[in-house]
Parts: structure tokens; C-alpha cells; sequence
């Protein structure tokens, strides 16, 4: 290697046999695949989900065996069982286990209660880096069980990926150069998720249209039954705020407005405005305003609805 290097240097003329004799080996190809067989736990406020699923490899004979030096990513193994080792019928090795793990997962929660999701099992090898191995999708095999069900959730389709990882640091190995990195190969495995009908939306919600109904109601009421005029819109406002608490308790806290922050803006915004117009009312009523008064109320009956089912329209995802 040094008299390459030196005949380089020299711009001597180099032999092909020195020059494939220079090359790194290939790295060895690790076919590798996921068979998911359970899904549960799906935590959209804690940002994990539990999920059991068969994993395997195929590999030349190495060591270490992938499945002893594989580690899912953004998760916590919480057990390895069933394992199976052989030796395949063309001399590959061949080595599968059942995991269960709890994965953390980002949640795009903007179109909740809308929101549907990909789960991603992602595995690497601990020991092995880009230029030693790379895995390769057993595309026939991977799936997930037709069995699986999630409460609230339709479990889609599965797709496989492959990737590199790079990670930017020597770890504090001061035998490395500072700004050293390293690339692994990455297996993605994806299942789709989606919500399982529209009765989650009106489950969601129909508290917050009973209470904005209730509060236009009180365009009905005459201003002289004051004191049931304003306990109806101030009623409606603090029914629609145990709503709004019931809500942000699942859901953990993000940074942007999804859905269903929009749908309680807009109901507590309806129920403030009918409670505006409410007191507005009393007050033509008391100034013996009467034709004032009616005709607030009557824009009100009319607009009020109007407008609440438009922008709610304008809203849907």
C-alpha cells in the first residue's frame, strides 16, 4: 500500500492489479425483513405506539449475526423470543426472533381528528457499518398480518425503504479526527394508519355543537327574561370549554394549530359573539329601544348559524 501511495505521489504508472488490489471490499449485502403481527398502544400524547412483529436476516455466515447486533431506532426492545437460527439450503445463514418494542413516533396532528399516520419500525446495525454491510428488503416476504386491528384505526398498506444514516461526531474518541463521521445502513419498514370513519369527528365535537346551538338559542328569548337569556350563552361558554379541555388532554402539546384547535375557536368564538349580541340586546331593551332590539335579534337568529356552518365548511379538512 505504501509503495502505491509513494508511486502515486511520484505519478508513477500503476499496475491494474495494484489498483483493484487498492480497492475497499464491497460491503456485504444483509437481507433483511419485517412481519408485523401487532400493533397497539398507539399514544398520540406520550408520541409512541407497541408493536410485535417478526424480524430476519439473511447474511454470507459473518459474525456477528445481524439479529444479535440490531438495534431499533427512536424505540426500546422490550423482548427478543422465538428465536431461529440455520443454515440455509444455498449456505447463507439465516437467523429471525419475535420483538416486541414501543417506538417513539412524531405525530403530524394538524388535520386531527382527521389525522392519519405512518408507523415506522427503522433498524440498523450497531456493528456494522455502511462500508462493511448494507441491508437489502426481503420485498417478497415483508408484510403485516392480516389480523391486526387497532381500536379507532384502519391499518393501511406497508412499504419497505433503505437508507444512510450519518452521524456527525467521533463519540469523543480523541484517536479520530474531531468532525469524524460515520454511515450505517438503515432498513425502514412503514404501515399505514388511518382513522376508521367519520363517528370519531361528531364523537369529538358534538359537544361543542350542543353548547354553540344552546347560545344561539338565545336570540329567541325575550330580553325581559334577562337573567335565562345570559345563563344560556354563559352556560353554552363554559360547556364548550370542558369540551375544549377534554380534547387538549389527549393531544400532546404542539406548536401549530390543528383541527380541532380551529373547531374550538370557532365554536367559543360563535358562543361569544351570540353572548355579545345577547347583552346588546338588553341593553335596546332597557333603553326602550324595542324595534332596535327585535331586529338585532332576528339578524342574529339568521347570521349566526350562517356563518358558523360556512366557516366550518371553509375548515374541512
Amino acid at each position: 500500500m505504501r509503495a502505491l501511495v509513494l508511486a502515486a505521489i511520484a505519478g508513477l504508472p500503476m499496475s491494474a492489479g495494484a489498483v483493484r488490489a487498492a480497492e475497499p471490499p464491497a460491503p456485504e449485502p444483509i437481507h433483511v425483513g419485517i412481519y408485523v403481527t401487532l400493533i397497539h398502544g398507539v399514544d398520540l400524547k406520550a408520541g409512541q405506539f407497541g408493536v410485535d412483529f417478526w424480524v430476519w436476516f439473511r447474511w454470507s455466515g459473518r459474525e456477528p449475526s445481524p439479529l444479535d447486533s440490531f438495534e431499533v431506532i427512536g424505540g426500546r426492545v422490550s423482548s427478543r423470543s422465538n428465536v431461529i437460527r440455520k443454515t440455509l439450503p444455498d449456505g447463507q445463514m439465516y437467523a429471525a426472533a419475535r420483538v416486541s418494542a414501543t417506538i417513539q413516533q412524531p405525530w403530524d396532528l394538524a388535520r386531527f381528528p382527521f389525522d392519519d399516520h405512518t408507523l415506522k419500525i427503522q433498524i440498523e446495525d450497531s456493528e456494522r457499518d455502511a462500508l462493511t454491510a448494507i441491508y437489502v428488503p426481503d420485498e417478497a416476504n415483508a408484510g403485516i398480518d392480516p389480523e391486526v386491528r387497532v381500536a379507532g384505526w384502519r391499518v393501511g398498506g406497508h412499504a419497505q425503504a433503505v437508507g444512510e444514516q450519518v452521524y456527525r461526531s467521533n463519540y469523543g474518541d480523541t484517536s479520530l479526527p474531531t468532525g469524524a463521521h460515520a454511515r450505517y445502513s438503515r432498513y425502514v419498514f412503514s404501515a399505514g394508519l388511518a382513522r376508521d370513519g367519520v363517528g370519531r369527528f361528531f364523537k369529538f365535537f358534538t359537544g361543542l355543537f350542543i353548547a354553540t346551538l344552546a347560545s344561539w338559542c338565545a336570540f329567541f328569548v325575550r330580553p325581559k327574561d334577562s337573567g335565562a337569556r345570559v345563563s344560556v350563552s354563559v352556560g353554552a361558554l363554559f360547556a364548550a370549554a370542558a369540551v375544549t379541555i377534554a380534547i387538549n388532554n389527549q393531544l400532546p402539546d404542539v406548536g401549530y394549530l390543528t383541527f380541532a384547535d380551529a373547531m374550538v375557536f370557532l365554536s367559543l368564538g360563535t358562543i361569544l359573539l351570540s353572548l355579545i349580541g345577547t347583552v346588546t340586546s338588553l341593553a335596546l331593551h332597557y333603553r326602550e329601544r324595542e324595534a332596535a332590539h327585535r331586529r338585532l335579534d332576528r339578524i342574529g337568529a339568521i347570521a349566526v348559524p350562517i356563518l358558523y356552518a360556512a366557516i366550518l365548511l371553509a375548515i374541512l379538512p
